[in-house]
């Protein structure tokens, strides 16, 4: 799976720049107060002569961090950096207040603490969508990666993953009294519409302005056209066939739109199967009852099953497709932000 190109990647674009050989260092919003623009664990990178991709402050501080990361380069030491935001300059960057922001600036290379394997680790495993922890101790400069069996077990650092949890990165103090800034990296959340329906035409737009990567998989070719889905990935294809091409995870949610269960019970039976986040499925309470029977002759137990939302969408009343598309999109809110918190 390749990871997306965009300009404001900063790690990728931090990787790209050591394979050309720059010398770079990475500042990164350790913690705020009042109106900061940008929120802990922002990152902007900088190589020696000054460029830059990122942002820590919107713009409000970029200058002067740019300035001592080049000295951070040049001696090879981190430092810490603390700026206070005056009302005139937060008014100017579009805040109605003043406030604070504490910024890490780190040196990465070989020989440094955060080195080149330690950056491609952190984006090798952005790119097969696993959550990762950077523990860095702001006294010493000493680095943790932590990733996969690092976050689970009863071995697991408790205060990692109580921040992996909650998807905050925040300064903690460590048990030996130390500060330790803990950088939570979780996949991004994205939607899995099965079905090239009508809902799904207002449903991909919404989910796409609400953050959220957006996936339609249909098997019917009449349905599943760029002419009606510009700007969305298509996947022509039984649901069997294409959610393990996507890869299903804690961070994905899956609504199976089609009223085919021929089409549908597979894409729930997977989605239910590989711990989504949310799974909901259109249909009357009549339909949803034959449903589950049907999931059950496929050994979806209970607790599986209790965690179906259908019919699918908040209560709202609705009743247009587009109406139907804005009670999915909440429901999917709010399960990301609720229920899927407390599953991480």
């Amino acid at each position: 799976m390749d990871l997306p190109s965009r300009a404001d990647d900063v790690l990728s674009r931090a990787a790209a720049w050591l394979g050309e050989g720059r010398q770079i260092a990475l500042a990164t919003v350790v913690s705020t107060w009042g109106s900061a623009p940008r929120p802990a664990g922002s990152q902007l990178v900088i190589d020696r002569a000054g460029n830059f991709e990122g942002s820590v402050s919107g713009g409000c501080v970029e200058g002067a961090v740019i300035v001592e990361a080049i000295e951070v380069i040049a001696a090879q030491r981190p430092k810490l950096l603390e700026f206070g935001v005056a009302d005139e300059t937060a008014w100017r960057v579009g805040l109605s207040c003043g406030g604070q922001i504490s910024v890490y600036v780190q040196p990465v290379g070989e020989s440094t603490a955060l080195d080149a394997s330690s950056v491609a680790a952190l984006n090798m495993s952005r790119a097969v969508r696993e959550p990762t922890a950077v523990v860095t101790d702001l006294t010493r400069g000493d680095v943790r990666i932590l990733r996969g069996t690092d976050l689970a077990g009863p071995g697991a650092d408790a205060q990692v993953l109580g921040r992996v949890r909650s998807g905050a990165s925040g300064v903690d103090l460590a048990p030996d009294g130390q500060s330790v800034f803990i950088s939570v990296n979780l996949p991004p959340p994205r939607l899995i519409a099965i079905g090239a329906v009508h809902i799904s035409q207002a449903l991909a737009p919404m989910a796409q302005l609400a953050g959220l990567d957006v996936t339609i998989v249909d098997p019917r070719t009449a349905f599943a056209s760029a002419a009606r889905f510009a700007d969305v990935r298509m996947m022509t294809a039984w649901p069997q066939d294409a959610l393990p091409k996507v890869g299903l995870d804690s961070f994905t949610a899956v609504a199976a739109l089609t009223h085919d269960p021929k089409i549908d019970d597979d894409a729930l039976v997977a989605a239910l199967q590989a711990g989504c986040f949310y799974v909901g499925a259109l249909g009357s309470r009549k339909t949803h009852a034959a449903r589950l029977k049907r999931l059950m002759a496929r050994g979806i137990g209970d607790d599986q099953l209790g965690r179906l939302h259908a019919p699918i969408g908040l209560a709202i009343n609705a009743q247009s497709p587009s109406e139907i598309a804005v009670a999915i999109l909440a429901e999917v809110i709010q399960s990301l932000r609720t229920d899927h918190t407390s599953q991480r």
